[in-house]
């Protein structure tokens, strides 16, 4: 642009010079033309709007649908708009998507690509980019952008059926003797009513067929809540095979959580230290147990976007987080290897009226330490044996 305003600044000379009136009606002619094309684009511009469409939340193997709605809401017709939309090169083969098209007044097109969900993670898409012009290309102008999105791909989730998981597992309601909780869901029988029961224990139709009010008597268990701590230290995996083994972890968490949840319909909470791509800085996520299928949205929505850090203290952290969690209630602690403090930790939480619980992602040498004591191990080598998933002891 800044050549062609040289270009008729010099041919007004020439023709003042020369004073040729052919050379001045050339000088008119390209002057209006420039004036004319820019006042076109600068009014077309004002009337171009963009959108853009598109599901915030994948699973792995998913194909997203980004649909980018132009629409031109005035008369004058835009002789070019050019858009383009920029996404990471992990979604899709070309590192972004750009068209040219032409609208007419009144008139929207509508661009679709689509991103395909490979890798778990936090994906930012756009921003958006529109650029207006005329035939001549002598007026450029780049209309407002379009704020980028971001885009949640879950990890992926292996069903317990795949898993093999016992039915006795840990992650089940257990029996105590000591009546220190009640399972609802479990009824042994009925029981005259004593002073302090709970009305909405009384069980209506035995208390008319006997004419004294019962109650509901259940089967005392200890706490039904789990709480699965997650290690994302990269000083704690081993060098060799820490990508993949901490991969192997969040997938192992989300599988627990969606089973339990799902299936069992048990509270299930998450606690993990790790990097948060939304702040960029350490972030200690603490997860209380539920059961509601938000919970299980929300576990897998940190799960998805959470790196791991370079230093942290996980089993310091899961000191001072259990204290808030039931008595009785399941400790399940995914890993790396094995250690004295961990041995220690794992004691502890035996000790203290928990049900621990070890997972072992990807262990380097054989287990020397927890293979005398009576905790629930379970070693995970790699993606393929998740679908194997049964306790070493």
């Amino acid at each position: 642009m800044n050549n062609f305003i040289a270009f008729i600044i010099i041919l007004f000379i020439v023709a003042a010079l020369l004073r040729i009136d052919f050379f001045f009606t050339v000088v008119y002619l390209f002057a209006g033309v420039y004036i004319l094309s820019r006042a076109w684009t600068r009014r077309a511009a004002r009337q171009i709007t963009c959108t853009r469409t598109m599901v915030k939340r994948a699973f792995l193997g998913d194909e997203v649908e980004v649909k980018i709605t132009i629409s031109n809401n005035g008369w004058l017709p835009a002789l070019w708009v050019m858009v383009h939309d920029s996404y990471p090169l992990s979604l899709s083969q070309r590192p972004f998507f750009r068209e040219v098209i032409s609208l007419n007044g009144n008139s929207s097109h509508t661009f679709s690509y689509r991103l395909t969900a490979r890798r778990r993670g936090y994906y930012q898409i756009g921003p958006t980019v529109l650029q207006i012009g005329d035939l001549l290309g002598l007026n450029q102008q780049e209309l407002s952008r379009v704020e980028a999105e971001h885009l949640i791909i879950y990890p992926k989730i292996k069903t317990m059926s795949e898993l093999g998981l016992p039915t006795h597992s840990p992650q089940v309601v257990l029996p105590t003797p000591i009546p220190i909780f009640e399972d609802s869901s479990r009824i042994l029988g009925v029981r005259p009513y004593t002073w302090g029961d709970n009305p909405r224990h009384i069980h209506w139709t035995a208390s008319a067929a006997t004419r004294q009010v019962m109650v509901k008597q259940f089967q005392p268990a200890i706490a039904r809540d789990s709480a699965i701590f997650l290690n994302l230290t990269r000083a704690d995996y081993d060098r060799a095979e820490r990508e993949s083994a901490i991969e192997i972890a969040i997938i192992a968490a989300a599988s627990l959580a969606n089973h339990m949840i799902m299936r069992e319909q048990l509270p299930v909470g998450l606690d993990v230290l790790a990097l948060d791509p939304l702040t960029q800085t350490e972030q200690h996520f603490k997860l209380p147990p539920r059961k509601e299928r938000a919970q299980l949205l929300q576990i897998l929505e940190v799960l998805a976007r959470i790196q791991p850090v370079d230093q942290g203290q996980f089993l310091e952290n899961i000191r001072r987080q259990v204290v808030r969690l039931s008595w009785g209630a399941t400790v399940i602690i995914l890993t790396n290897q094995e250690s004295e403090p961990l041995l220690h930790t794992l004691l502890w939480l035996k000790q203290s009226g928990f049900s621990p619980t070890l997972v072992l992602i990807s262990p380097v040498r054989k287990r020397h330490l927890t293979n005398r004591f009576e905790f629930h191990i379970y070693e995970i080598w790699g993606e393929q044996d998740i679908e194997l998933w049964s306790p070493s002891l």
